[in-house]
């Protein structure tokens, strides 16, 4: 009896991450010339890519070439990092049969839109069969709340100017869009003449929203109902959307307001929202950076576009990472146009901006290349819990090489970030980062290295009557050490706002589903043996934010963490 209940235990259980698996993507991320050419060296290696992987399985030996990239704006450029071909000399033409149904002529920096389920509806399936909840209640959470009208009346008393400060010292840390003096002008009218129907008061309400946002914490009982600094957010919203459903005008106060209000809605955690604002940005900076819009710009209004166009690219990609929503065609511009020059930042927040473009791209790249899904599911694929166990010891070989070939990338990436804003990797060194910039890229790192090195985790889950190699249990290892880094990592950001908050917290779950899934395995369990502190970890960590639709990841986790303690369990009675 206690066998038929534990085998039914652990059929639920794996049912339930292939559930959540059949449809989840983890994603869940200079001022000086020597720093500008660090990073354009790694953005071109990152470009030739493409061509190499390409050329995989057509030969045995690749011998890549010096290639140099030219900004098309600041002719900046920079000599390919030299790459190893011993990489590439394994005779390994079983892995074009692995990768035969991908279309390699996607743009490698993109995400693939191809997917069978995006994350809300495998939430919204699990509810459905485990909980017996309505279908739409995800739906519901994310995409209908209510935002009523108000009049300008009384909002001038509620505009202390430490909010448009508390602005430019945490979100605009991440996308400096705005120059300071610039926008105190702005904003010293705005104050003069109140609020009104101009694109100019729209920003600086946004800006306020934005403050005010970032300066509350999660424990207020009116987040659900009343967020922070929605009261801005609703006097700006109707000339935002007539703005940019009517106006055709090159003022940049538009998409930069709109770039900001998408910020905004992921800080009160709002992903729809969020993406809806960005993809209405994106569609206006398409337009500014056409050639009949762009030929009369200043330098100063170029940088201006192109920092638009990065912000864009990586609130988008944070979204359709996790989402499957539309895309606005700003991914297929990334190779045209170039980095933002930053040269009126500061060292720290000129090089994380343009290091969190560069690291997003390779985060893209890896999505595309390994996690693309085609007609036919490919042998590693992130959309599905099993892998194909006829792969021949060649076709190892060859994932293996190519997988290292991106981890060089990523190791490249770090160790090319200037010594002040690098981030400190050692697990001690989380309590003692010395600026959020420096977390946000760690955690960026964590999140490649761990889909990166994924497909080998499933491998060894997968085949469990079969012993793998050790260099593949060596990789699911680091798969392992990533997911717990990542969970580590996460704790200091996910305890105040941020415009992280719902992303990082969808790739927990994510990273938790797979350490869970190596706990239970005999050859991978005593990698995890700190799976239950890792869970409450987690939970703790997303619990604050139960306000919004996290509250279902919440719930999962909570499921999660019940059935396999009541596993754990039954595993030592019987043994």
């Amino acid at each position: 009896m206690s066998m038929l209940l534990h085998r039914g235990l652990s059929n639920f259980l794996f049912d339930f991450m292939d559930l959540y698996l059949t449809a989840t993507r983890i994603d869940t991320t200079g001022g000086t010339r020597e720093i500008m050419g660090k990073l354009h060296d790694i953005e071109t290696m990152l470009k030739d890519q493409t061509s190499l992987i390409s050329n995989f399985p057509k030969g045995n030996e690749f011998s890549p070439s010096e290639v140099l990239m030219e900004s098309p704006l600041h002719n900046t450029t920079g000599a390919i990092a030299e790459i190893s071909s011993n990489t590439f000399t394994s005779p390994s033409l079983g892995f074009a049969d692995i990768q035969q149904n991908s279309d390699m002529h996607t743009p490698p920096l993109s995400i693939p839109p191809e997917h069978k389920t995006h994350l809300l509806e495998t939430i919204r399936q699990i509810y459905f069969s485990v909980w017996n909840l309505p279908s739409n209640y995800l739906l519901r959470q994310n995409g209908v709340t209510h935002q009523p009208h108000s009049s300008h009346g009384g909002l001038m008393r509620i505009m202390p100017q430490n909010w448009s400060i508390f602005f430019f010292s945490s979100a605009h840390q991440h996308h400096p869009l705005l120059d300071e003096s610039e926008f105190r002008g702005i904003y010293s009218r705005f104050i003069k003449r109140g609020p009104d129907s101009s694109i100019e008061s729209a920003l600086c309400m946004v800006v306020l929203a934005i403050g005010e946002a970032a300066m509350t914490g999660a424990d207020i009982p009116s987040l659900k109902t009343s967020p922070p600094g929605i009261r801005f957010i609703r006097h700006a919203m109707p000339t935002l959307l007539y703005q940019s459903s009517w106006s055709f005008s090159f003022n940049l106060s538009l998409p930069q307001a709109l770039v900001l209000s998408s910020i905004y809605y992921a800080y009160i955690v709002r992903p729809l929202r969020s993406w809806r604002m960005v993809y209405s940005a994106a569609t206006i900076i398409q337009l500014q950076l056409s050639r009949h819009a762009s030929y009369q710009r200043t330098p100063r209004e170029r940088e201006s576009i192109i920092r638009l166009f990065w912000s864009c690219f990586l609130v988008e990609c944070d979204r359709i990472a996790e989402l499957e929503l539309p895309r606005s065609g700003l991914q297929q511009l990334t190779d045209t146009v170039s980095l933002p020059a930053c040269t009126d930042l500061g060292i720290v927040q000129s090089t994380s901006f343009l290091a969190e473009i560069s690291v997003r791209k390779l985060l893209n790249r890896i999505h595309n290349l390994l996690y693309q899904s085609g007609k036919s599911p490919s042998a590693f694929s992130s959309t599905t819990l099993t892998v194909r166990n006829d792969l021949s010891p060649v076709d190892n070989l060859a994932l293996q090489s190519f997988c290292d070939e991106l981890h060089s990338q990523l190791e490249l990436w770090h160790s090319s970030i200037p010594e002040a804003a690098r981030p400190n990797l050692e697990p001690e060194s989380i309590a003692i980062t010395s600026s959020d910039r420096q977390a946000i890229l760690r955690i960026r790192y964590f999140a490649a290295r761990h889909i990166l090195y994924r497909p080998f985790l499933l491998q060894v889950i997968s085949n469990p009557g079969s012993l793998p190699s050790g260099e593949t249990i060596d990789k699911a290892r680091i798969c392992i050490e990533s997911c717990r880094s990542y969970i580590h990592s996460t704790t200091p950001v996910l305890a105040g706002p941020s415009q992280y908050t719902w992303t990082f917290s969808i790739s927990s779950l994510g990273a938790i589903v797979v350490l869970t899934l190596a706990s239970m395995s005999p050859i991978l369990q005593g990698f995890v043996a700190d799976i239950a502190e890792l869970q409450e970890q987690a939970l703790g960590n997303i619990r604050p934010w139960a306000f919004s639709s996290l509250e279902a990841v919440i719930n999962i986790l909570d499921e999660l963490q019940r059935k396999h303690k009541l596993l754990s369990r039954m595993q030592s009675s019987v043994a």
